[in-house]
């Protein structure tokens, strides 16, 4: 009886691991990896690929000066008006997806004026700031899409700094955005814009806008067993 029952005890002793080892194979665990593929803080006056076009005596052109200036301590890229930046990107290793990060600074006189994102000639936010209390803004919204305004600085990282030129001896006249997406990517090639749009043409003094600190890293989610 004694034997019988040691029997028994071994047999489910085995089923138990058998069991066991079995949910082990099947747990899935997706460990992301990360490379930074663009780094740029301009501290080395080094815009690092990146074109600006803006308007030069009427004309819609490629800048050919070094769009890189002093800010509050740091070098960014700036200060643009009515112009465009664009960033393309090469040979970039084996991922699934992009994380894009930088520092947007909106410049003394904003009056929800346009701004725009573009990843891959796709626009992924079109949107208004504005740095005047009397005058509300579409971000984090986009512009005239039937979204209700938001007060004047609204989800920004930082509203304590003086503005970069009109507003130069007012707290407040510069609004400091953190900007982050990840989008689901897989090419080999990533293109990168931004560009404004408004009041002021051709006014840098009245209106602009600079980014610092831009990071782009590809993501790959490797899948274990």
């Amino acid at each position: 009886m004694l034997k019988i029952f040691s029997n028994i005890k071994l047999i489910i002793c085995c089923l138990f691991l058998l069991i066991h080892s079995s949910c082990i194979k099947e747990v899935v665990t997706n460990v992301p990896k990360i490379i930074e593929v663009y780094n740029n803080n301009f501290e080395l006056y080094d815009q690092k690929k990146i074109q600006v076009q803006g308007h030069i005596n009427g004309t819609f052109q490629l800048f050919k000066n070094i769009s890189i200036v002093d800010y509050n301590g740091s070098k960014v890229l700036g200060n643009l008006n009515n112009s465009k930046i664009d960033l393309k990107l090469d040979s970039l290793p084996l991922h699934n997806a992009l994380n894009i990060q930088f520092d947007l600074y909106i410049q003394d006189n904003w009056r929800n004026d346009m701004w725009k994102m573009v990843f891959d000639n796709n626009e992924v936010l079109v949107t208004g700031f504005s740095n005047n209390k009397d005058r509300q803004q579409a971000y984090p919204n986009w512009i005239n899409a039937g979204y209700t305004l938001n007060p004047a600085g609204s989800n920004a990282f930082d509203l304590t700094l003086k503005g970069a030129c009109r507003y130069s001896k007012i707290i407040g006249g510069t609004s400091h955005y953190k900007m982050e997406r990840t989008i689901i990517h897989s090419d080999s090639t990533f293109k990168f814009s931004a560009s404004d749009a408004g009041e002021f043409f051709e006014m840098t003094c009245d209106r602009s806008w600079s980014i610092d600190n831009l990071k782009i890293s590809a993501i790959y989610n490797i899948t274990t067993k």
